[in-house]
């Protein structure tokens, strides 16, 4: 078993928690700021010709703010998504893989699978962004990359472990 880290976790949680919020955050501000350069000025005009039923056209261009404020409120109630504790579980003929999920909104996470061991490879590559990564290849499957400070075995224990077999 190989497992992430208890401080990873933790950051993983505040990254994710934070964005969520910082996104809920912005798009009420965004519904509140489109809502008033949309009511003010139908207000205005109403106020200059008297109402007019083609007015009211006017007022559907309200579903843009009240759609952004109902997804900025979700975002706000939602509970953050957690990383779990196991990465990846390494058995003799097989690596199974836990569901990551991403901390930044565009990047899609990592779903759960399982990979045979044979045609499977493991390099440990540097970064100098964010330190030595730990990436798992197999032909046919989206790569799997982990951040050697974010696990709790050491990357060329996994490597030999792939290697070996």
């Amino acid at each position: 078993m190989v497992r992430f880290r208890p401080d990873a976790r933790r950051e993983h949680q505040r990254r994710v928690a934070g964005a969520r919020r910082r996104r809920g955050r912005a798009a009420l501000a965004l519904a509140a700021l489109l809502g008033a350069l949309v009511l003010v000025p139908w207000v205005a005009v109403t106020a200059v010709e008297g109402f007019e039923p083609r007015g009211l056209a006017l007022l559907g261009l309200l579903a843009v703010p009240a759609a952004l404020a109902v997804w900025g409120r979700r975002l706000l109630r939602r509970p953050p998504v957690a990383l779990g504790a196991v990465a990846f579980a390494i058995t003799p003929d097989e690596i199974r893989f836990e569901p990551v999920p991403s901390a930044g909104p565009a990047l899609g996470g990592s779903p759960a699978a399982s990979w045979p061991i044979a045609g499977t490879t493991a390099d440990i590559e540097p970064s100098r962004m964010v330190g030595d990564r730990l990436v798992l290849r197999r032909p046919g499957a989206r790569r799997r990359v982990y951040l050697a400070a974010t696990l709790d075995t050491d990357p060329t224990t996994v490597v030999s472990q792939i290697a070996g077999r």
